[in-house]
């Protein structure tokens, strides 16, 4: 059996053809020998592919696994290939649910991140070696690796019982629509800069008849928290049992509607489009369930409210004034790139990062507007300084991560790229300026300084003592 995926980022597409092959007389030693040699309940960081040893993933079977039944599985998509950090995120509800999951340690952001390779390679090599429930086969991602997932999903032939995107919506050039049978479960921070793009796809959603949630969490761009991640593999649950792919249960099912019915009630009090929205959730997903007349006759009562309209007006105001705030200093980080920004427009983008960077530490709903729109140009600049790394076009890498350190709530990623920088260009003194404001800015990666970039430094005394203090602060 062969199936095709197109993946598509940032305009591009490209076919991955994936042999599937779960005959039980090819399963490895992974199951063969499970529980011997395999640890259950933890994560395995790396676990090389069969076909290629270059593709990898993080592994995480549950402490009950066995090889005598099917299991449903997560392919899980970071958009900086950490497998392992991405599976830890889901590792919890994967074990109360008894979900294995796959994270790719390969597949990254960008048009040459590799998540075509990495895609087929994790998937054969889990058919391969896993027994894997075919009815139950989940993609999962945050961020660019949401869009991937979302793209597997369209494009696999129905091979997706569902996807779990986080922080970001569905790939370029598609949407929702009728054809499009797994389910879909959305998060997004209340101030991740993507937030305005599940606004606007709710209705897609919509209109296309697809079961769905898109769950809001406090927070920037980043995974969602495990009680999240909790409710939405049980959401998943809840999904199969529809159709009869997992028995009926009455008591969860009707756990599940209690809770989802006591957060729309509490939504009332102050958010009237959150508590709308929630019931129509309810609606939506629960009608082949259970009866949902409850929530739908209060949905009737609260869609005739005058208030209403004014919430959709205001939400709509917002998402107008983050597109504003966000539009010339965007503009005006394009020009660097081609070479159009003067000294003048470099010193007012400064200006303008800062200026919102100090708006968004104030209190209030026009903080959070205002930190979508920073978020947004940070990683607008984050994401160019590394392509012009990529084109090896450094003295523009260093002014784009400039200002992705005026703008970062956490400015220590932008400062380890600059002084990456100066590092190739034997720049000694200005590398370890960087590295030590890298410091104060405060260091999660023990393995940073071993990059090639500072070899030719690791035996002066200077670079030594930035080191060795970089290592006691580095997180384990």
């Amino acid at each position: 059996m062969r199936l095709t995926f197109v993946v598509e980022l940032q305009g591009l597409k490209r076919k991955i053809a994936i042999p599937l092959l779960i005959l039980a007389s090819h399963l490895s030693a992974l199951c063969e020998t499970s529980p011997p040699g395999v640890p259950l309940g933890v994560v395995i960081p790396h676990v090389p592919c069969l076909a290629d040893a270059n593709e990898s993933y993080a592994l995480y079977l549950p402490s009950n696994f066995t090889p005598a039944r099917r299991w449903p599985i997560i392919y899980v998509f970071d958009p900086f290939a950490r497998g392992q950090d991405a599976a830890e995120v889901v590792r919890a509800a994967a074990e109360k649910f008894g979900y294995i999951v796959a994270a790719s340690n390969n597949s990254k952001n960008g048009p040459m991140g590799g998540s075509r390779q990495a895609a087929q390679a994790i998937w054969q090599d889990t058919q391969q070696r896993l027994p894997i429930d075919p009815n139950r086969r989940y993609f999962v991602g945050l961020s660019g690796g949401a869009r991937v997932a979302t793209s597997l999903a369209i494009s696999c032939g129905g091979c997706a019982a569902g996807v779990i995107a986080n922080a970001a919506g569905f790939p370029i050039g598609k949407e929702p629509s009728r054809e499009m049978r797994f389910a879909y479960f959305a998060t997004v921070g209340d101030a991740d800069f993507n937030y305005a793009e599940f606004a606007q796809l709710r209705p897609k959603l919509d209109a296309s008849g697809m079961r769905y949630v898109i769950r809001t969490f406090e927070g920037p761009h980043g995974w969602a928290s495990g009680d999240v991640w909790l409710e939405a593999l049980d959401w998943m649950d809840l999904q199969a049992m529809a159709p009869g792919i997992l028995p009926r249960d009455p008591t969860r099912i009707r756990s599940a509607l209690d809770t989802d019915m006591t957060r729309a009630q509490s939504f009332e009090s102050y958010d009237l489009l959150a508590a709308v929205r929630e019931y129509q959730s309810i609606v939506r997903n629960f009608r082949e369930l259970t009866d949902v007349t409850p929530a739908q006759n209060r949905l009737s009562d609260l869609e005739k409210s005058k208030k209403l309209k004014s919430a959709e007006k205001e939400e709509k105001a917002e998402l107008e004034q983050q597109e504003r705030l966000e539009t010339t200093p965007s503009e005006q980080m394009a020009k660097l790139q081609s070479g159009e920004l003067d000294v003048m427009g470099m010193s007012d983008l400064r200006s303008s990062i800062a200026d919102l960077k100090r708006q968004a530490a104030s209190s209030g709903r026009g903080s959070l507007i205002t930190r979508r729109a920073l978020s947004g140009l940070v990683v607008q600049a984050y994401e160019a300084g590394q392509t012009s790394m990529e084109k090896k076009d450094y003295s523009v890498a260093l002014r784009y991560f400039e200002l992705a350190a005026i703008g970062s709530a956490n400015p220590a990623w932008a400062h380890y790229q600059r002084a990456r920088i100066y590092a190739i260009n034997s720049d000694k003194k200005n590398m370890l300026a960087e590295l030590k404001s890298c410091l104060a800015a405060g260091v999660h990666n023990a393995s940073a300084l071993d990059l090639e970039d500072f070899q030719r430094y690791r035996d002066q005394p200077d670079f030594k003592s930035v080191a060795e203090e970089w290592k006691r602060q580095a997180a384990p």
